[in-house]
């Protein structure tokens, strides 16, 4: 097989070879910043209940998202399987009832802060005085 080669003589003052040489120093460095742009943002950690009621949620939205707003971006994204319960004044989320695939893409929505399992509680005792 025969190999050639090939030799280009660029003139060292030209703008247009600097801009080539400076673009080609770049590449590295943007092929590095390039994943950490395009990175999902990490997901919410689901806090879990000792006596947990299967499928029951309580969301809470980040801090300045419209609490209409935050509701409108769950209903857009979770399916028919998955349904709101509950909505409050005095906080800013919602109760739900949701399948485990739509829990998964809540976990990932930015108006979301926290996920945690509704649970039930027991009085173990009273004490009167």
């Amino acid at each position: 097989m025969k190999s050639v080669k090939y030799e280009v003589d660029f003139d060292e003052g030209n703008p247009q070879r600097q801009t080539a040489m400076f673009s080609k120093q770049l590449i590295p460095v943007f092929l590095c910043v390039l994943p950490a742009l395009a990175a999902p943002s990490p997901l919410i950690l689901v806090k879990r209940n000792v006596n947990p009621v299967l499928g029951s949620y309580l969301l809470s939205f980040r801090e300045g998202v419209d609490h209409a707003f935050g509701v409108s971006s769950i209903t857009n994204q979770i399916s028919s399987d998955s349904v709101i319960t509950h909505e409050w004044n005095i906080f800013n989320g919602v109760a739900g009832n949701f399948s485990d695939a739509d829990v998964e893409i809540l976990r990932s929505l930015s108006v979301v802060a926290s996920i945690e399992e509704d649970g039930y509680v027991h009085a173990q005792s009273i004490t009167t005085q």
